[in-house]
């Protein structure tokens, strides 16, 4: 297969071009035309065989075109996209330039702009090269230049010490699209499918935050979680202090696993932080070095905190307070020390704030995601230093911004939740599906 340097240099010459392969196609066709057209007047032969040379020739002709065709296609992304980032070069004046003795301008430094593309994630990676010369600064600051010519937006930028990545998204990700069940499934592992070709595992990736408002399709992407916890045989725990959606779950689950008020729900915390560390103790008596949860039979627990701010603000009085203070005390245990013992918590505020849950707690929770649009401080309540410096609109519901440590993103990342047709999926019935693992 031929292969195309993937590098836009304004100091080489490239002899293949977008313009150039096109008319080479069109000399070709122009050739075998000419070609059939000298033997239909050339042959001397009965009409029936002049006629089936004529077939032949035209068949002939709409292969090689398709071919060519073939091959067009096969080069013509890649010379579209290096002769844009030549455009770039030249029109950034990225190079620098001297005239000879005749005048005539030569190029004698330039910019390098190198490409990648992921044609299974349908991504466009530009890599700009940082060698500490004139152009080094210049190369760091592309964001807008590069999406204007491509067409695109900027997906992620991430900065090395000799190389700034561009990555552009030409096709979608995939939503994931739920589908009902009508019998239990079960699944060992513990990796759930976020679509968008991203993979959350709580063992690596321990704890939960997503934040969003009215309509954002938080409500329904937390029901998504408790059915797919449920298929792994987790141990669900839900405090609700509105008593909404999630409250009225306790009509399905035992009322020893969902709590409304803040008595019961500092008694649900309570419960999880013993169950961590009755884990802890069973796990220092058979004691084997690196081994976690998993490795000792246990499942996951998982506590599901919906509106904590709200929770907070029902401390009125000394009495509620200390309460709410017991049960935020618990919450730090898990935070901080859940992850090997298979205790996780997943928490859930219309807004972020600093009184809902500090910096550093917050900062443990390994994945984040902020439903729907929000302001520039409410991206940063919720991601830190990993906010983006730019957003993408939010047009779908559902969709949003997501960041999960150790994925390799340095920032949060445009993010669609599993979609849910709530005319064709019960959540109701397909939770009962699993309710006997919670009584």
């Amino acid at each position: 297969m031929f292969k195309l340097k993937k590098e836009a240099d304004l100091k080489r010459n490239y002899f293949i071009t977008s313009s150039r392969l096109k008319l080479l196609h069109l000399i070709i066709i122009v050739f075998s035309i000419f070609i059939l057209l000298s033997l239909i007047v050339n042959i001397r032969a009965p009409a029936f065989i002049q006629i089936l040379c004529i077939v032949l020739g035209i068949l002939a002709i709409y292969k090689i075109n398709n071919k060519l065709k073939d091959f067009r296609y096969e080069l013509d992304f890649d010379l579209i996209i290096r002769e844009s980032l030549l455009f770039v070069l030249y029109t950034n004046h990225l190079y620098t330039s001297e005239k000879d003795n005749s005048g005539y301008e030569k190029i004698i430094r330039s910019a390098i702009l190198k490409y990648e593309l992921d044609n299974q994630n349908g991504l466009i990676i530009i890599k700009a090269l940082i060698r500490g010369d004139e152009f080094s600064k210049k190369v760091q600051t592309l964001d807008d230049v590069l999406a204007g010519v491509l067409e695109l937006e900027l997906e992620e930028k991430i900065i090395h010490p000799n190389i700034v990545e561009y990555h552009f998204y030409y096709k979608k990700p995939d939503r994931l699209i739920l589908s009902p069940h009508n019998h239990k499934k079960e699944i060992d592992s513990l990796e759930i499918d976020l679509g968008y070709d991203i993979t959350y595992n709580p063992i690596k990736c321990p704890h939960i935050l997503v934040s969003g408002g009215t309509g954002s399709g938080k409500s329904i992407f937390i029901s998504f979680l408790i059915i797919e916890l449920l298929k792994r045989n987790s141990t669900l725990y839900i405090a609700d202090p509105k008593n909404s959606d999630l409250g009225s779950l306790s009509h399905y689950l035992s009322d020893k696993y969902i709590a409304t008020t803040p008595n019961n729900i500092a008694r649900i915390v309570r419960l999880v932080v013993e169950q961590m560390q009755e884990r802890y103790q069973a796990m220092r008596d058979n004691f084997h070095y690196g081994s976690n949860f998993a490795d000792h039979g246990f499942k996951p627990v998982w506590l599901i905190f919906d509106e904590m701010g709200a929770f907070q603000a029902s401390a009125t009085d000394k009495k509620s307070k200390e309460v709410i203070t017991e049960a935020m005390d618990g919450i730090k245990q898990i935070i901080l020390l859940g992850r090997q013992a298979g205790v996780f918590i997943l928490v859930s505020a219309q807004q972020m704030r600093a009184e809902t849950l500090n910096t550093d707690l917050r900062d443990n929770l390994g994945l984040r995601i902020a439903l729907g649009a929000n302001s520039i401080e409410g991206y940063r309540m919720v991601f830190g230093s990993a906010t983006p410096d730019k957003f993408k609109s939010i047009e779908e519901k559902g969709a949003g911004y997501l960041y999960m440590q150790g994925s390799g993103k340095e920032k949060a990342q445009y993010w669609e939740s599993p979609y849910l047709d709530t005319t064709q999926f019960d959540f109701i019935k397909e939770l009962q599906l699993y309710v006997t693992k919670s009584k």
